[in-house]
């Protein structure tokens, strides 16, 4: 499980509300890996995939409108943890394996969302809230 309240926080309020709508798709993934049916996992993945497109489309619209230096260092590193998850869709859809998908959730999917926040949405973030004050 992904505790909001762990999530690093940016200065751009509408990054902090979809990481908090990714880490209750996230949750609601854990939950029903452990005690949901097939569909319900699947359905639950499909969702998560979903919410990461709009909100990668929406973070790179901002920056790629407003001229950020760093936007293709940004769009690429939504793009490598994207097709990763889409790999772990489609494994998850040839194997039905709850346990890997469990766990690139934990190894991979949380440590990269903490580390993008961290490293990149944090800056991104600084960058939006001053193109909107000036």
């Amino acid at each position: 499980m992904l505790k909001k309240s762990t999530l690093p926080k940016v200065a751009y309020e509408d990054m902090n509300e979809m990481h908090y709508e990714e880490a209750d798709l996230i949750n609601n993934l854990f939950e029903e890996i452990e005690s949901g049916s097939d569909d319900r996992i699947t359905s639950a993945t499909e969702s998560l995939l979903e919410h990461m497109q709009k909100h990668f489309d929406y973070e790179e619209g901002m920056l790629k409108n407003r001229g950020f230096a760093m936007f293709d260092i940004h769009r690429n590193d939504h793009a490598r943890i994207l097709n990763e998850t889409r790999m772990a869709y489609m494994n998850w859809r040839n194997f039905r394996d709850k346990e890997a998908l469990k766990e690139f959730l934990e190894d991979e999917f949380i440590e990269w969302l903490n580390l993008h926040i961290q490293a990149m949405d944090s800056v991104a973030a600084e960058f939006l809230k001053n193109s909107d004050d000036s």
